[in-house]
């Protein structure tokens, strides 16, 4: 029953994937053609939405066609669930001839998704330590302000600082239940005070809506699929939203938007010029593509005139915690 519960969840959680892909292939064209144009965090949610809806489905099938077997006993399942309807809802009989390779090929794909996602986890975690090893150690102490500044800030969220000597512009948050800022000095030498505030509140917004962590989750379930190279797109896709949310919260916090982007484009250059490779987070604030950076800095631009709703924003910065917990309670 364990096989055929894998094979089963595997196959529709496959099927399911490649739809969601395909709903979410049409809704990016859709606001890329300016055919739609919602809000970034709406987005984010409905990007997440077509990362979580596969697995959680599909595990509601398999639970409600094989849980009553294991319950009921052989003989008085067969009873009430007579074939070949029961074997067609889990697709046994559409995948009946391909068997048992089909069901040896899900057990490899399961072993093999387990394997990548250990060495993906393990691979940024090298990566970072090699970002840190690539940078000068010798730079100058950032100014004294600057320092108590981003002590004053880290304090109000409640959120542990890391600070590197170094001269190249590193910004990001680091961890899922306990995250941490790693900043650098040339960061703080580099922008003015202003400019600064937005950053620490972009990066404050990351730690307290748990990005990192909810990034983690929805890793996972892309790789439920056989589809998981689009969801890892998708995931590209949500990121830059969850970016532009964060550039939201931070432009409403600080009531300087335009300082916010005028520090994105500094530091983009001084990224590019450097050349040091980006660290694989989802919280890093320069952005590696140009589009995505392009985006940013015009609704940041946007924000000058009209600023974000101050109850929206906070709703933003939220963890969404308790719509995780109803929908497990319901799901259950």
């Amino acid at each position: 029953m364990l096989l055929t519960a894998i094979e089963n969840f595997v196959l529709i959680t496959t099927v399911l994937a490649l739809a969601g892909f395909f709903l979410a292939w049409v809704a990016r064209h859709a606001t890329e053609q300016k055919l739609w144009r919602p809000r970034p965090d709406t987005m984010a949610r409905f990007y997440a939405a077509v990362l979580v809806t596969p697995p959680v489905i599909s595990l509601w099938l398999v639970a409600a066609s094989l849980l009553p077997k294991l319950w009921l006993g052989q003989a008085a399942f067969d009873a009430a669930h007579p074939t070949p309807q029961h074997e067609l809802h889990l697709l046994g009989d559409l995948t009946v001839s391909l068997e048992p390779a089909l069901a040896y090929g899900t057990l490899l794909f399961v072993v093999a998704a387990v394997l990548f996602a250990a060495w993906s986890s393990v691979r940024g975690l090298v990566r970072v330590g090699r970002v840190i090893r690539q940078l000068e150690w010798s730079a100058p102490a950032p100014p004294q302000e600057q320092i108590a500044l981003v002590n004053r800030l880290a304090a109000r969220h409640g959120i542990d600082v890391g600070l590197v000597m170094s001269d190249y512009p590193l910004s990001f948050v680091w961890g899922f239940r306990r995250s941490k800022l790693v900043l650098s000095s040339g960061l703080l030498r580099t922008l003015t005070p202003e400019e600064l505030s937005g950053v620490l509140e972009h990066e404050a917004a990351h730690h307290e809506r748990r990005d990192n962590l909810f990034k983690l989750a929805l890793v996972l379930c892309g790789y439920t699929s056989l589809a998981f190279l689009l969801s890892r797109l998708i995931l590209r896709w949500r990121a830059a939203e969850v970016e532009m949310v964060c550039d939201e919260v931070a432009a409403a916090r600080t009531s300087t938007p335009l300082e916010i982007a005028d520090a994105l484009v500094k530091l983009r250059r001084r990224t590019l010029v450097t050349g040091v490779m980006s660290v694989p987070t989802a919280s890093s604030f320069v952005p590696e593509d140009a589009p995505t950076f392009e985006r940013r800095v015009r609704r940041l631009i946007s924000f000058s005139d009209a600023m974000p709703d101050s109850t929206h924003v906070i709703n933003l910065s939220r963890a969404n915690s308790s719509t995780l917990i109803i929908a497990g309670a319901v799901f259950t």
